[in-house]
């Protein structure tokens, strides 16, 4: 079940295991355009549920639209909503709360187009990632009747910073492609499991993002301070929770991060969280 992934494995069960404006309500979300506020939203939009329970990597932005085929409904929400604060770069199970089991365990085929107006924009890398969040809140909002408020509490956080020789990996060639790989939710980029599952790869990803998929595994969250701001290539063995309870746990995420030139520092910080205030199954096309 996805509601029970640990770690970044939630995100490996998603894509691989399966066979920012805050408060969505009934408006179109909005952002800013050289002509003042536009309301964007998709033009024509087919949701239906998937009861094949095939495996299907197809997630992400199109040429002229969206699509997603047989993934649950957290992985749109997380997509649309990223964090407005410092240290996290997208949400996570443990920080998206009030999703019900069925947002978590059913899975839809979502299929839709970009106006004819906003196509233009929409195919220029620097503004399609705005322009997805908000034409995503717009459909959650219309079709799932979704609302949401964010909260901020005062927590106990680990810090990832760079180890004292200095990170051990490469940032991403220019135009690089990634064939097979997984788009992570918010733009952060791809994800590919390696050696049967036992390793995985990261491409073209900000390590605030790293950070905030191996949260679940600290358990606590962990806070972007290395100072990268660049888009890099990390591949490393899949860790396991300390707590595992198997005989040969795995690696721990601090030898991993060790042998990625990097470290955890304790620290105090504020998590900011995604509250479902309201969420209804999709309506009909």
């Amino acid at each position: 079940m996805l509601g029970r992934c640990v770690g970044f494995g939630w995100i490996v069960c998603a894509a691989f295991a399966q066979g920012q404006a805050s408060g969505a309500g009934a408006k179109a979300a909005k952002t800013a355009d050289a002509a003042g506020d536009k309301a964007l939203a998709f033009d024509v939009v087919s949701i239906r549920q998937n009861l094949s329970r095939g495996v299907h990597d197809d997630f992400g932005p199109t040429a002229d639209g969206y699509r997603m085929i047989n993934k649950p409904l957290f992985l749109l929400v997380m997509t649309a909503y990223v964090p407005q604060s410092d240290g996290a770069a997208l949400f996570t199970p443990d920080t998206l709360v009030g999703l019900p089991e069925w947002a978590m365990g059913d899975n839809y085929d979502v299929e839709a187009k970009v106006p004819e107006a906003d196509l233009a924009d929409w195919q220029k890398p620097a503004l399609q990632p705005a322009m997805l969040r908000a034409m995503l809140q717009a459909m959650l909002a219309d079709r799932f009747k979704l609302a949401v408020h964010r909260e901020m509490k005062d927590v106990s956080v680990y810090t990832l910073v760079v180890g004292k020789n200095g990170p051990k990996f490469k940032e991403t060639p220019p135009d690089e492609a990634h064939p097979g790989a997984m788009a992570i939710p918010g733009g952060g980029g791809y994800m590919s499991p390696g050696d049967g599952g036992q390793s995985v790869h990261f491409y073209d990803a900000t390590i605030a993002t790293f950070a905030s998929l191996l949260s679940g595994l600290a358990g606590r969250p962990i806070e972007d301070k290395t100072g990268l701001t660049g888009r890099y290539d990390l591949t490393f063995p899949k860790p396991v929770p300390a707590s595992a309870d198997v005989a040969d746990p795995g690696p721990t995420l601090s030898s991993v991060l060790d042998g990625l030139g990097l470290k955890l520092e304790a620290a105090k910080g504020q998590e900011e969280t995604l509250v479902v205030d309201h969420v209804e199954r999709p309506s009909g096309n």
